[in-house]
């Protein structure tokens, strides 16, 4: 179960997996390690399918120059070559099946792409929380780079968005951050009465058209630099 959507996850059916090598005497132990290392994406569980394929196929030919009645050094070499194929491929095998349940690594269930605007709008966040760092500790070097002046012609400086209330016209009030044009009309008079604002709570306090609500859709785009 998801927890945080509340939905079942489909865990692929694996349990079977290792029935093939065993039964199989170790033909099909390469087969299966080869989809095990495509689920979990491992290039070591790659190799190890080339090697149990190149195991199987040296027993197979180690075989034709054998000598009956008589046990040479080829005899074990071939029944080296077949146990490791059939023993050790079903233990490799049943170790996959395991890890790629555990990894729920279902074809069938396909991976939901992440939207675009939602990956945008996260970057554009992660952008300012950045730049309020960079306002606090280097003020000089932000004013340089005009943090929260998108009315700026020519700024280069990309602060996700950040809307410097203190000193953009109302247009841009309007524009970037959506407000009615009575209540951009309304900050820009009261800022310039008063000097400015000294944080986003004071726009509730002095300008009767902002809201507790309305704030707090735009608060995290909000900054003060003083005058």
């Amino acid at each position: 179960m998801d927890q945080a959507s509340g939905k079942s996850i489909r865990r692929p059916t694996t349990w079977w997996w290792f029935l093939v090598p065993l039964l199989t005497l170790g033909l099909g132990t390469s087969p299966m390690v080869f989809v095990g290392a495509a689920r979990l994406r491992s290039r070591g569980h790659q190799l190890a399918a080339v090697g149990y394929l190149a195991a199987i196929i040296g027993a197979v030919v180690g075989v034709m120059f054998t000598e009956q009645g008589r046990v040479g050094v080829i005899d074990a070499i071939v029944l080296a070559l077949f146990l490791v194929s059939w023993l050790g491929g079903v233990a490799h095998v049943a170790l996959l099946q395991t890890r790629v349940r555990a990894a729920g690594a279902d074809p069938a269930t396909p991976v939901q792409p992440i939207d675009p605007a939602l990956a945008a709008a996260q970057r554009r966040s992660e952008r300012r929380q950045e730049t309020r760092q960079l306002l606090m500790e280097q003020p000089g070097l932000a004013a340089e780079l005009q943090i929260g002046r998108p009315d700026v012609p020519g700024r280069q400086y990309d602060d996700g968005g950040l809307v410097d209330v203190n000193h953009v016209p109302a247009e841009w009030l309007v524009r970037a951050l959506d407000l009615d044009p009575p209540l951009a009309a309304e900050i820009v008079d009261v800022r310039d009465r008063q000097g400015g604002f000294a944080g986003p709570d004071e726009l509730v306090v002095y300008c009767d058209g902002m809201t507790v609500e309305r704030l707090e859709l735009i608060r995290d785009r909000l900054v003060f630099v003083p005058h």
